[in-house]
């Protein structure tokens, strides 16, 4: 609960120091005295967006300071030490603004930002405000608030999650058909290219260049070379023939003077040489053969070739790491494929998840729905609209939308008068009827929640009579499993609050400042009394006053 709050230069208060109580305390004051600003002031300290009219007129900054027992709340202090932020028992959150707007904010001493702060200000306070009403004319809050009446909102929130994750995963998806639509185009070019560097001979690339061209070449290696085997051996006057006329006259010179005996080794070598070269050459003659069909066909591959190393921009010598290549990017796109249906496969599982979460969450919330159907309607009557009928209306949505929040939208429907066929809660005219609807909500809902301070600023607007004072029992009631903060124009509710706090705001000639203080005895009832109304206080509307209070 809220233990102390400290306001210091925030709008008209100069200073202000209040120690709060468990229950039901409520804040009254004259008209214009400033009663919501310690509303609004604790509002900022739990994380609401700040600016430079906040600050005291002359003042550098506003100050606002709020101390909370959280001492039965684990899943503040779970949250705390997640943040580091733990400190014994208390938690103190702090806020400054400066007077250019730009503010501060700390928990337990230690700076956090506006998203932590407001964070922790959810798990402490929930406050309703006097314009809360004007919510009610959107539907999407129905759904909200149906969903914590029926203690869904975790639930819900998963299924928003997941829905998220479906749109998210459906949006990947989509991205990968197209892309794997390119990818399947490049896919089947690839195919294409294997194919044709596989049935080309692109391993065989050095023999083709060989032998085309020797065929290329082949009438001029066998003219030329039969040419030449006549002239080293084969003629009359051939190489041979001189040199062995040569190598007999040194063999002769030779068995006269053994000096000759290199002269005469190398020249029968030579001779063994010619012989040899002879022989090879009449073997290599042999063997070249001028086909015509042979050389078309070497013509062929090597034409092919040739137009495979164009198209790949490449040497003909590459073309076989070009078809290493090819093969390593189309296997890298069967992985692609691989990577594709595992997508499909954890979609598939998201949206049974989710199917499944939502039928469970549209029941609860069709069995939720009759139940707050009839409490709303019971609370109606209590407030004066005694024909009332309330009911939720439920609009079903394609099941394969996958929408944040669920399987239908929910409306509230109202009707005011006898006979009158319910109509959207936004199509309400009356402003009176549509606060103590409001009202009504406001206290359903509080009752369900879990938070341990609940504020209510001007919810009481637009009744009086019989119907206040049943408003004061419901936050009194209240005020018994949380507490409650309840500013008011009411007496009827002003009487029934366990601690109450009065707002008188003081004008100088240069400034205008409020103060807040505890009252009661004398003071409570001459507050009271004022509330009641009348030119005049007299001693009949104090002791009504006395009255009022004495039935608290």
């Amino acid at each position: 609960m809220l233990n102390s709050i400290h306001i210091k230069d925030f709008a008209i208060i100069e200073q202000l120091d209040l120690e709060l109580k468990s229950g039901m305390t409520v804040i009254t004051g004259e008209t214009g005295a400033g009663k919501s600003i310690v509303v609004d002031a604790l509002g900022f300290a739990l994380g609401a967006r700040a600016d430079s009219g906040m600050v005291r007129h002359g003042a550098k900054r506003a100050e606002i300071s709020a101390v909370f027992d959280i001492e039965k709340l684990p899943q503040v202090l779970t949250w705390l030490e997640e943040q580091m932020l733990d400190d014994e028992q208390d938690c103190i959150l702090r806020r400054v603004i400066n007077h250019d707007g730009r503010s501060k904010a700390f928990v337990n001493g230690q700076p956090v930002n506006l998203t932590q702060l407001s964070e922790l200000g959810d798990f402490l306070v929930d406050i309703h405000g006097q314009h809360e009403h004007q919510s009610l004319f959107k539907p999407q809050t129905h759904l909200q608030l149906l969903d914590r009446y029926a203690g869904l909102s975790d639930n819900a929130a998963e299924l928003a999650n997941l829905a998220k994750s479906i749109h998210k995963t459906q949006n990947q998806l989509s991205d990968f058909k197209t892309a794997l639509k390119d990818k399947n185009d490049r896919k089947d070019l690839l195919n294409y290219q294997l194919e044709e560097l596989s049935q080309a001979p692109i391993d065989r690339v050095e023999q083709i260049e060989s032998e085309h061209k020797r065929a290329a070449n082949a009438s001029q290696l066998l003219g030329k070379g039969q040419a030449n085997l006549a002239a080293l051996s084969e003629d009359e006057q051939s190489i041979s023939s001189m040199l062995n006329s040569v190598a007999g006259q040194i063999s002769e010179l030779y068995s006269i003077d053994e000096n000759l005996k290199n002269a005469n080794d190398l020249l029968q070598s030579v001779l063994v040489e010619i012989d040899e070269a002879s022989s090879e050459l009449r073997n290599y003659l042999q063997s070249i053969e001028i086909d015509p069909a042979q050389f078309q066909q070497l013509d062929e591959e090597l034409s092919v070739l040739h137009d495979l190393s164009r198209k790949h921009q490449t040497h003909i010598q590459a073309l076989p790491e070009t078809l290493a290549s090819l093969q390593n990017e189309l296997n890298q796109l069967a992985g692609d494929e691989a990577s594709f249906e595992e997508l499909e496969k954890e979609l598939a599982g998201l949206q049974t998840k989710y199917q499944k979460l939502a039928t469970g969450i549209s029941k609860k919330r069709q069995t939720a729905a009759k139940r707050l159907n009839k409490e709303i309607v019971e609370l109606m009557s209590q407030l004066g609209l005694g024909s009332g009928v309330f009911e939720v209306a439920f609009n079903v949505q394609p099941p394969d939308g996958f929408k944040a929040n669920g399987l239908e939208t929910v409306e509230f429907m109202v009707s005011t008068n006898p006979g009158q066929k319910p109509m959207p809660l936004r199509k309400v005219a009356s402003g009176g009827e549509l606060s103590r609807i409001s009202l009504a909500l406001q206290v359903i809902n509080a009752q369900t929640t879990q938070l341990p301070t609940l504020i209510f600023d001007e919810v009481d607007v637009g009744i009086g009579g019989g119907t206040a004072e049943i408003v004061g029992n419901l936050l009194q009631s209240l005020g018994e499993k949380a507490q409650i903060l309840c500013v008011t124009h009411q007496a009827q509710v002003a009487a029934q609050g366990r601690q109450h706090l009065l707002v008188a705001k003081s004008q100088t000639k240069d400034s205008t400042s409020n103060q807040m203080i505890e009252i009661a005895n004398d003071d409570r009832v001459e507050e009271i009394a004022r509330m009641i109304g009348g030119v005049e206080i007299t001693e009949t509307i104090r002791n009504h006053a006395r009255e009022l209070l004495n039935n608290e």
